[in-house]
């Protein structure tokens, strides 16, 4: 139950005057005149006292609730200051660098060299009109056409004689200069704790500005 303040006891005071003042009128009745004066001028007066008592009260109660000061401990020091901006140094997040490859294939490195046909003196056997001397391939020209043509006389058949045969076509050769094959190749890093993915050049200038240790 919470305490009466000192204007409800101020009030319940000036009720009970009231109330004795009733009292005593309704005892004197008016017979006394000057009394009820006097009464209720101690009454006026005694209401006044306690009104600036109340006031007063309120008043000291008010100015004794000052703001506490900080006290030594609750203020930052420059200690401390340095010690915060020590410790957000050594959170700033240094990269841990791994190279990545790539595999490059490189395509052989070749030439084209060109090759006449072969050919070669040799013995063959065909047939040979017997007036001139001409040589016809038995398997393709048996001489006869050559006999009515000019009127030449005879054939010999089976005459060897040497003569230059074509042993091989012309050809393009393709010569491997340096044989096919695979590279590794750089291609980039990969920060293994964070996932961040530089270019070479990049982490070159990273590494030269982070600070060495003592």
């Amino acid at each position: 139950m919470l305490a009466p303040s000192p204007f409800q006891e101020r009030s319940d005071y000036m009720a009970d005057s009231e109330n004795e003042q009733d009292e005593q009128k309704a005892t004197s009745g008016s017979s006394n005149p000057s009394g009820n004066v006097r009464i209720a001028a101690i009454a006026i007066a005694v209401a006044v006292v306690v009104l600036a008592a109340g006031i007063g009260i309120g008043f000291a109660i008010h100015g004794s609730q000052q703001p506490e000061p900080i006290s030594a401990q609750e203020q930052p020091t420059n200690s401390q200051n340095a010690s915060d901006n020590s410790q957000a140094s050594q959170d700033v997040h240094k990269h841990d660098w791994v190279a990545e490859y790539e595999t490059v294939h490189h395509d052989a490195e070749t030439h084209v060299v060109h090759h006449d046909a072969v050919y070669e003196n040799q013995t063959v056997y065909s047939t040979m009109c017997n007036t001139c001397g001409k040589y016809f391939d038995p398997n393709t020209n048996d001489g006869s056409d050559h006999l009515k043509e000019t009127g030449h006389k005879g054939l010999t058949k089976q005459v060897p004689h040497k003569e230059t045969v074509k042993v091989k076509d012309a050809w393009d050769e393709t010569v491997t200069d340096k044989a096919a094959y695979d590279e590794s190749v750089l291609k980039d890093y990969k920060c293994s704790t964070c996932g961040v993915v530089a270019s070479p050049e990049d982490v070159q200038k990273d590494s030269a500005n982070q600070p060495t240790e003592a």
